[in-house]
């Protein structure tokens, strides 16, 4: 999990820079650098997902009820603000000044949900990992110990 949140740290990077590239591009730049906006987007809101599922799992598993409704919460936020934005990407306005306008408030919205996952979000699913290994590790280590036969010896 600590490697799928650093390279999600790391799409956010790269999802900033094209949001800047965005916010100085000319309008006939923009209908480029947003595709290629897209063309991150859609692959980290896929393995954003993952994630979100592995740790709902987790939580189910450990009847961590706080966690799981923390995570569900920033899960259906997530959702709500990846379907707005997938929407603004499926119906580019044709209009120069309404795109600008329309994607001013895309990427205010985006900013605020990675912001909100790298202060908020991760940390959570990395502590319910460190959570979840001693556990793992037991059962792993349950399991693969010698079974030992009914009788006594």
């Amino acid at each position: 999990m600590i490697n799928r949140v650093e390279t999600l740290k790391k799409d956010h990077g790269r999802l900033r820079v094209l949001l800047n590239a965005c916010e100085g591009a000319s309008a006939m730049e923009l209908p480029g650098l947003l595709r290629q906006l897209h063309d991150v987007f859609v692959p980290h809101q896929r393995a954003k997902e993952q994630l979100y599922d592995a740790v709902v799992a987790t939580c189910q598993d450990a009847r961590d009820a706080t966690t799981l409704t923390l995570i569900n919460i920033f899960r259906t936020n997530l959702s709500v603000m990846s379907n707005a934005v997938l929407g603004f990407f499926m119906n580019v306005d044709p209009d120069p000044d309404r795109l600008r306008l329309r994607f001013r408030t895309v990427s205010t919205a985006l900013r605020s949900l990675m912001d909100t996952e790298e202060k908020s979000v991760f940390p959570l699913c990395l502590r319910q990992q460190s959570r979840m290994q001693p556990a793992q590790s037991l059962r792993i280590q349950t399991l693969s110990s010698p079974q030992r036969q009914a009788g006594g010896r």
